[in-house]
């Protein structure tokens, strides 16, 4: 007489590994968190934002920007950035031809890019500029928003690329980016608009 197969015994089945639901719970979990420790910063860069002076002078065949920004930040960025939310600030430069019939021709294009943020281990403000990979501290975030509001003798042009007579016009502009939320995350906070600012065009005639 054949015997039927033996059922295994459940009670003896292998458990599943442990930490398997945690794991599927954490993004939901992170996406939470992250979403409610954005209130805390919710307000964004609020306040005017502002290229106020910028000029380009030629010092040894060498261009050289010097440019000021009012920076829309308040006591809550502040503290934003005291908890390690890094503040990022992108100067565009662009030099034109003026030309009467024609569009004007773009002459040189430059994007210099800084970030600011805190290190806790130094308890000291780090300024990095991105482009070069130089950085300076700073003790106090005042001194330190200080140093992001001004760009000095920054060298951007060789004076050979303004050499044709002529009219020329340089403008520039700032971007600021504030924190590093998730783009996802940023959809959701409809109510929140400034985490990204661009100034408007600061334009002067540019004399060679």
């Amino acid at each position: 007489m054949n015997s039927r197969p033996t059922r295994p015994d459940r009670s003896h089945a292998a458990p599943a590994p442990l930490g398997a639901g945690a794991a599927r719970a954490r993004p939901a979990f992170l996406i939470v968190a992250l979403f409610l420790a954005s209130f805390a910063f919710a307000d964004g860069l609020a306040g005017s934002f502002a290229v106020q002076s910028a000029r380009l002078e030629l010092r040894g065949g060498v261009y050289h920007l010097d440019a000021r920004f009012k920076l829309p930040v308040d006591a809550a960025v502040e503290h934003g950035l005291a908890a390690g939310v890094p503040l990022a600030l992108e100067v565009d430069l662009e030099i034109k031809r003026v030309r009467r019939f024609l569009p004007d021709a773009t002459v040189a294009e430059l994007a210099q890019r800084y970030q600011l943020q805190y290190n806790a281990v130094s308890a000291r403000y780090i300024l990095r500029n991105l482009n070069s990979g130089q950085q300076v501290s700073f003790p106090t975030v005042a001194a330190a928003l200080a140093e992001l509001s001004a760009v000095q003798d920054l060298p951007v042009l060789d004076r050979s690329l303004i050499a044709m007579p002529g009219t020329y016009e340089a403008s520039v502009r700032a971007t600021l980016d504030y924190g590093t939320v998730p783009l996802t995350l940023r959809l959701l906070m409809f109510w929140v608009d400034d985490w990204h600012r661009e100034s408007d065009w600061y334009t002067w005639t540019l004399k060679p």
